[in-house]
């Protein structure tokens, strides 16, 4: 077990294509592991799949992960239930998603403190299932819960945190609180700014702001903030793609609305 164990941490720390290939090796070397180890391995390799956006496969070794650890005590089940929920998201199965990330979060929180910073992500994850099934207030209140969580551990200025003002900004769109959505936009949009500089994710941020002050009227800054996402992500090398063709629409949107306020 010992050199199972030490050759299963090594594989951990390769590079995702090369720990796919590791971790199924190590699992075909040693077929009578104990549940929580090929619990863990399985996890390992999901993880590694997913990373290179192998979603289907990942799915299922996550389907059997979960099987193996149903009965092994401490989080690992819950932390696996809450693996298994992004990825079903990721495979556009919400409902499903969000079922399986409730049953995850329960357990969850009954084996961890309520301040354990384990219980962030799978909060996160869930809120943003409940998200795309239209579940606002919930979605709002579960990434408010995640948003604490990391600001507790890793900062206010932290990325994780960034990430939850970006999505709360979305939620208070789709509420209809216009302001709201445009103020968790910018505050996302200056930890990013100040923590990555030039960077896809800056870029994001950009857009959706750019998108909420659209939404708003707001056609002269929207204009300013969308050119710049634009310009952001060809500064990255990225000069095509979904979020960008959507901000160029966007943009057009703008120039024309501010053609016709002069007129």
């Amino acid at each position: 077990m010992e050199r199972f164990r030490s050759a299963f941490n090594t594989a951990r720390r390769l590079p995702d294509a090369q720990a796919e290939s590791v971790l199924r090796d190590l699992l075909t070397q040693y077929p009578a592991l104990p549940p929580e180890e090929e619990g863990n391995a399985r996890y390992s390799l999901a993880m590694a799949m997913l990373r290179q956006d192998k979603r289907d496969e990942a799915r299922e070794e996550l389907e059997r992960c979960c099987r193996l650890l149903a009965n092994v005590p401490g989080p690992e089940y819950a932390l696996a239930m809450t693996a298994l929920a992004r990825v079903q998201l990721a495979c556009r199965d919400a409902a499903q998603s969000v079922n399986t990330g409730r049953a995850a979060l329960e357990l969850l929180r009954s084996r961890l403190k309520p301040d354990d910073p384990r219980l962030a992500p799978s909060l996160f994850a869930l809120s943003f299932g409940e998200y795309e099934t239209r579940h606002l207030p919930e979605a709002e209140a579960l990434c408010l819960e995640a948003k604490k969580l990391w600001e507790a551990q890793k900062g206010p200025q932290s990325l994780e945190v960034s990430t939850c003002l970006n999505n709360l900004g979305r939620i208070y769109e789709e509420m209809g609180r216009q302001e709201d959505g445009i103020a968790y936009h910018r505050a996302a949009l200056a930890i990013r700014r100040n923590a990555l500089g030039d960077h896809p994710e800056t870029a994001f941020s950009m857009g959706n702001l750019g998108t909420a002050l659209a939404a708003a009227g707001k056609w002269r800054e929207a204009a300013d903030m969308l050119e710049q996402a634009i310009a952001c992500y060809a500064r990255c090398g990225h000069a095509e793609g979904g979020d960008i063709e959507g901000y160029r629409r966007n943009l057009d949107v703008c120039r024309n609305a501010l053609a016709q306020e002069k007129l």
